[in-house]
Parts: structure tokens; sequence; C-alpha cells
């Protein structure tokens, strides 16, 4: 009788994998005819994993800021399926990630992402495919590979900006999409599907996971630390089809093994595309340097990170004409992806095992401190620096990054100083050893220079967390053995003063007590001075909750339970006499007024800048901002506005006298103006602006070479180029602007500098001297001219003041140490 069940079970099984839809049985149409809904692909994949149940597995990691679900699929054999936490457990011990002794008979772990770009529509498409390709009862081949491989598949990293796109192209395509390029489905509206929530290109958000879609992400792939990740994009129609192995620079850290296989998956790949007479290229325009990449991010946590590109992106649609008049479809660039995705898949499985020992030994490697360049970095602490310090933990903490204490003395690489000094440490000083799981991460984070192999690269050449986030450190060849668990202060304050509190304005998150404050209608004053009660200094700007001023009685309550969320801590006060400073009573200390903020949002500006504003103020100070369109700047009630931002985008209106004489008015009659990067330049070109680019100094200029070689047209270009590099910033610390902060750097992207106001016409804040540059790549003649010149200024104009941040404060919203200064500008009177 148990025969006969087993049989029956058996062939029961057998009917239901007969059954099985591909997605375009399930669907009603081709893949790639239609673009499909992100909810009818998530659908699918249910559908999938409802019918195969001991093949697939489907697990939440949370939602996007539009609530849309973000899900996985685990895709393997039914014995792998049904044993995944030990998988997963035994490759974080492979990885030095959990401790114990791993096996490396295990499986071979894909990680495949799609849609990291909401218009880039293929991914998703090719991802039901695939899918179904790997349950399929008659594709043999693809189950042998899961015998040794375990599949994990994110159908969209993006569901947000996908759903713009989608819902935005299924709107104006008609029954038969139109190939002409100019024809309306090919030319996205703004902000485009590109970008998430907040108009954030999370391509380029991985190890900072400013955005909750990044962070969440980061959390689930922490937690398997994959062998091989594989991140689908799109290109430009005319460019055909792009896969490994990357161009350079390829970062120094990455290892032999990580080069060899990346070379012989894109061989692979490229023996399949010849037998199908398609074209593609290699070794080009992708490389492998900024960390925060969906194909560096894994390299550097120890998997093969790649990036496929097929043409398409936002401009293609379901079909469109290339420069040759070729018809670029959707269909074919989905078969494309889908044919890679199971290339990969293939050549992972037929080197399986060697693919996990090369794994275990990248964790190896790192636990044993051989992939670091120095074995440890410590990151000094005091007390004006304490909220900057969590700040930077809380970014270990995510990236899974180990830290400690320790005692003694060290010597290495001061980083602001740039030589090699001694420090004795103390309990409070950050050491981040460099033999550990995330050794490379480390590395590649906190290098104070990188080595660029090639200047030609595709993002920015500097991010050393200790200039991001202003915070002194030093990088040393000394392994440290004896390591303590670090902590900082628990913050739990007490309240019942008679008289008041005061908070130091010496961080971030203090800007974020203001705000949180001022949303609850509690008045805050502040000094322009710096004072002292009892043993304890307080720095220009420093905050003041007084009892006369605030007589509603739960004042206190949501001062104590906003301080402890943010780990604040508040100092009772008993008295308005102070030592070292003006009494509280001091017409230096102010009411800080609640500005009502305007930012304009739309066709002219650059999403990406609009949303790191947005964002600030929407998720990180949650304080109201107005967005308001261009095309209505027209109607704004200017007299109820007091603060205009203007982020690096175009403005128009700044040509048209009316529009600028009644802007001109409103900032005479009070109005601020805070604009960064290319609205600095507009501003300038004002007939009332005293700000003008610095003035080059052409007579020592080597006269052109006429015979350069047209083959070195690329690298000659960069003589006059920074992709981003790293500045150290002089200023003016009494000035508001710059209160509380300790040390600055700025990320220059551009040549963009400034003369120095002449006295009495504006405030020279933040300036760059001579031999200023502490990191990145800056071109030899841009080089000379980055010195001597205004980064910061502001300028009264009557009543009112314009605040001028040449370089971008806020950028990608991860460098920290900026976004203070932009709280002083937002909350600060300028005089």
């Amino acid at each position: 009788m148990k025969k006969i069940l087993a049989v029956l079970a058996c062939l029961l099984s057998t009917l239901s994998f007969a059954q099985i839809k591909s997605p375009s049985e399930y669907l009603g149409y081709q893949i790639g005819s239609k673009v499909t809904p992100h909810w009818k692909v998530l659908e699918y994949y249910q559908y999938i994993a409802t019918q195969v149940p001991n093949q697939v597995k489907m697990e939440s990691y949370g939602e996007s800021n539009e609530g849309r679900p973000l899900k996985v699929f685990y895709i393997s054999s039914a014995q792998h399926i049904g044993n995944l936490e030990n998988i997963r457990t035994n490759n974080l011990k492979l990885a030095h990630a959990l401790e114990g002794e791993g096996t490396t008979t295990s499986p071979a772990i894909v990680w495949v992402s799609n849609n990291v770009h909401g218009n880039e529509t293929s991914s998703i498409e090719a991802s039901m495919m695939t899918l179904f390709e790997l349950v399929n009862p008659n594709n043999s081949k693809s189950k042998s590979w899961l015998e040794n491989t375990l599949v994990i598949l994110d159908p969209c990293l993006n569901p947000d900006g996908t759903e713009r796109y989608n819902n935005w192209y299924n709107g104006v395509v008609g029954i038969k999409y139109n190939p002409e390029l100019y024809a309306r489905e090919h030319r996205e509206p703004w902000p485009g599907g590109r970008y998430n929530h907040y108009y954030f290109d999370m391509n380029r958000d991985w190890a900072w996971q400013t955005q909750k879609e990044s962070a969440l992400r980061a959390m689930i792939y922490n937690k398997w630390l994959p062998h091989i990740h594989v991140d689908f994009h799109e290109q430009g129609i005319n460019s055909p089809y792009y896969f490994p192995p990357a161009a350079e620079p390829l970062h120094e850290v990455i290892t032999p093994w990580q080069r060899e296989f990346q070379t012989t998956i894109g061989q692979h790949n490229a023996k399949y595309f010849d037998s199908k007479g398609w074209l593609y290229f290699t070794k080009e325009r992708f490389d492998l340097f900024y960390p925060s990449y969906g194909d560096t991010y894994p390299i550097y946590s120890g998997a093969i990170g790649m990036t496929f590109e097929k043409a398409g992106n936002s401009s293609a649609g379901l079909g469109v004409y290339t420069d040759d008049r070729d018809t670029l479809t959707l269909v074919d660039r989905a078969i494309q992806h889908h044919a890679s995705g199971l290339n990969v898949i293939e050549i992972v499985s037929q080197n399986a095992g060697r693919v996990v020992s090369e794994f275990k030994k990248f964790g190896d490697d790192a636990a044993a401190g051989k992939l670091s360049s120095f074995q440890t970095y410590v990151v000094k602490y005091d007390n004006s620096r304490d909220k900057t310090m969590r700040a930077l933990i809380e970014l270990l903490e995510k990236n899974k990054i180990n830290y400690y204490s320790s005692s003694g003395t060290i010597k290495g690489f001061d980083y602001f100083s740039k030589k090699e000094e001694n420090h004795s440490l103390n309990s409070k000083d950050l050491v981040i050893p460099g033999n550990q799981s995330k050794a490379a991460l480390i590395r590649v984070l906190f290098e104070p220079e990188a080595k660029l192999t090639d200047s030609v690269t595709y993002d920015i050449t500097a991010w050393s967390l200790p200039y991001v986030y202003g915070l002194p450190a030093i990088a040393s060849k000394t392994k440290i053995s004896s390591l303590n668990p670090y902590q900082l202060e628990t913050i739990s304050n007490s309240i019942g003063s008679p008289f008041g509190y005061a908070i130091k304005w010496d961080g971030f998150s203090s800007a974020q007590l203001l705000a949180a404050l001022l949303r609850n209608k509690i008045t805050v004053k502040a000094s322009d001075q710096t004072f002292k009660i009892g043993s304890e200094e307080f720095p220009k700007g420093s905050l003041l909750v007084m009892k006369n001023g605030n007589k509603q009685s739960n004042t206190e309550k949501i001062l104590k339970e906003e301080s402890d969320r943010l780990k604040i801590k508040i100092y009772a006060i008993q008295s308005g006499i102070v030592e070292g400073g003006k009494d509280l009573g001091s017409s230096d200390v102010k009411t800080i007024k609640t500005p009502k903020v305007l930012m304009m949002a739309g066709e002219g500006q650059r999403a990406t800048n609009v949303g790191e504003v947005w964002h600030y103020f929407d998720q990180q100070l949650q304080y109201p901002i107005i967005l308001i369109n261009p095309s209505d700047f027209s109607r704004v009630k200017w007299d109820e506005i007091d603060l205009f931002i203007m982020p690096n985008g175009n403005y128009p209106f700044l040509k048209d006298k009316a529009q600028t004489d009644e802007f001109a008015n409103w900032i005479r009659k009070g109005g601020k103006v805070i604009a960064l990067e290319s609205a600095v330049t507009q501003l300038a070109s004002q007939s009332w602006s005293d700000l003008k680019p610095v003035k080059q100094d052409t007579s020592s200029k080597s006269k052109p070479n006429p015979l350069k070689k047209y083959g070195d047209r690329e690298r000659g270009a960069l003589e006059n180029y920074t992709a981003g590099a790293i500045f150290k910033v002089t200023f003016d610390s009494s000035h508001p602007l710059m209160f509380g902060v300790k040390d600055y750097f700025t990320l220059k992207q551009d040549e963009n500098l400034f003369q120095y106001f002449e006295t009495g016409k504006g405030w020279n804040v933040g300036y760059i001297t001579e031999d200023s540059k502490m990191s990145g790549f800056v071109g030899h003649t841009l080089n000379k001219k980055l010195k001597n010149g205004l980064v910061f200024g502001t300028q009264n104009l009557g009543r009112g003041s314009v605040i001028y941040l040449t370089d971008n404060v806020l950028f990608r919203n991860f460098w920290e140490s900026g976004k203070l200064i932009m709280a002083n500008a937002i909350f600060f009177a300028i005089e």
C-alpha cells in the first residue's frame, strides 16, 4: 500500500510539474510584447512558488517607500530548498561572518538582481522567463544545475520607479508601438522611472544605504553573502550589449580569482551570443572602483559581482528605431537578458566546487588580514564629535563591520595631517581591525587614497569615511591584538529643571532634534556665542528650551522623548547667568524661527539633486518643504515664503526680467536663498550678485599642442576634469553657516571656484587654499586651478540673504558632515 501511495504521489507531482504555465501562458501574451506591471510579475512568481513549493521559496524583506512589496525567491533542488537555513549559516561561516567551521560541499549561491533602475524594463520581464526555465520539468539542464547551485532571484529592487515608468508607458502607448524615437512613448517625463520615490539612483546606494529599499536589501543580502551577484541593467539604444569582464580601473583589492572568474563568465556568455549572432562588447565603460554599485559592493563582500547591460532604457519602450534603423524590441531585450541569466547559472554550476572554495579562501584571507592595506583604522573620539561618531557607527552596523575599543598607543597615517603620527588610544576611540569578514569593504571605505589604474572612471574617485564624516582618524599597519567591546554612553535624560535646558549644537542629530521641537511648536532659542554651564562648554549655535515662553504642559515630555530617541544629552539650566559667555537673556540669544521652505521640483531640475534635498527634509530632518513645478513659479505667494532652496538644475526664471525683479525684491524684503552647485553660477550672473568666478592666470599657460593624437582625445579631456575628489575646506568657524562644524572636507565635482568677496559685499565662509586636495583624481591642469577660491559664502541683499554652496553638501545623502552645514543654512539667520 505504501508503495502505491508513493507512486501516486510521484505521479501527482509529475502532473503538477507538467501543468506549470510559462510566463506567456500565464499572462496571455509573449514576454516583451507588453510592459508587465510590477504586481503582475509578483503574481506570476507567487504562482510558480505555489506550484512547486519544494523548489521555490519566497521571502519578503520589506516594503518600498510607497508600500510596494520587496521579495526574494529561492530556487534550487528540493533537497537544498529544504535545507536553506543550514546552507545560509554554513556560508556565513565560510565568510567568517559567523563563528564555526563551514564546509565547501554546500551549493554555489547565485543572486540575481533586476530593475534597480525602474525604467530599464527588460530584466524584470526576463526574470519571469528565467524563473520558469529553472523549474521547467522539460529542462534537464536546469535541473542538473540546481543540484549544486542555489539561485536567489530579486524580481525588482525598485518597485516605485518601475511602476512610475510602467504606468506612464502603458498610458501613452497605442495598440501598436511607434518605433520613431521622437514619438511621445519614447520621451519619458520628469523625473523618470530610473529613480526611487525620492529620486535616488539606488545603484549608487549599496554601501551608504540612505534609502529604505537599499537598507532592507543590504540586510537580507548580508544575511546570505552570495558567491555570485548579477546586476541587470540597460544602456543607450545604440549600444548593443555589455557583459564582463569589466573595464579598468579595477580596485586593487579585487582578487585574482574574482578577475579570472569574471572573465570565465564573460567568455561563456560570449560563446552563446556568438552562436546567435548577437553583438556585444566587454572591458569598456563599466569599471569596478566606486564601492556602492550593485557589482562592486558584492565584490568587496567576497562575491563575483557583475553588471550586464542591454540596449534599451526609458527611450526604448516596446520597440524603437536605432541610429541604424534597426528595430530594438523589448522582446529581444528580454530574451538576451534571459539568456545571460541562464548562462551565468550554467557556468557557475560547472564550476560550483571551485566557486565555493574560492569564496572560503576570500573569507580566510579577510580574517587573516591579507586583504588589508592597513591592519587597523582608529577613529578618534572627543565629546564634541559624539553625535557624528554615532552616525558612523550606524553605517558600520548596516554593513556588518565589526568595531571595538582598545588601549595603548598606535602609530599610523593621520588622515588630516597626512603624516605618520603616534596616537594614544582612549576607551571611546573607535578601532576597526582589518582582519575580519568585511576586510575588503573596510579597506575600500577607509583607505586615504584609492589607487587608480586608469583615470577614466565612471564615478567619483574619493569617498574615504574620515573625510565624509569629518572625523580625525589614523590608518595603521599595526595589528591590535587586545580588543574590547565598544560602547558609547546610553542616553536617558532626566527632566525637571525649573529654568530650562541646553543642547549642544555639534552634529546633525542636534538639527534633527531642533526640527522635532519646532514640529511640536516648542519655542527654541540659540546662542550665537559659546557659553559654559558648570564644566560643560556649549559651542556656537547651541539650543535652549526655556520654561519661559513654553507654557504647554508636555514640553519637557516631548524634549525627553525626542532627545532620547536621537541619543542626545540635554543639560538642565538652573540660572540665566552663564560662565565664559553671554547670559541667556542677551541679544545674542535669539529665538529660532520656523521657516516656510520652498523648492522647485520638475522639468529642468536634476532629479537626483532635488531628491537629495527632498529626502533630507522629509526623512532625515522630518521638516516640511513645499515642492512646486517650475511652471508654477509665478503662482507662488512669495510673501508667505521664508526660504527658497535651489539645488543643482536649470532656472529659466532668472532669464526673465519681470520674474527676476520679483525674486530679487522678495530677497530684499527678508527672503533667504540657499543655492547649490550650478544654481550658484546662475545666481552669480545676476546684476545684484557680488559673487564672481575666480580669474584664471593665463600668463603661465602653456600653448596647446596641435599634434595631439586622436586616440588620446578621451584622456586629454581629463586634464580639466574631476569626477569627484576631496578637498580640505578652510572656514570661518564664527560664521553661523559653520556652527558646530569641527573639520570639513568638500567633494569637488567641477571646476567652479569663486573670488573672495570684497569687504562689505559678503562673507567668505569656506574656501580652498593651496595644496588642499586630500584624495581622489583631478586632471593636472584643473588641479592647478583649484586653489585660493571660495566654495561657501553668503551675501546680504536688503533685509534678506543668499547662501552660496558651490559644492553639494548633501551628495547622495551620505556626505554626513555636510548635513549640519545645510541645517545651519536653514535655521540660522545670516547677517
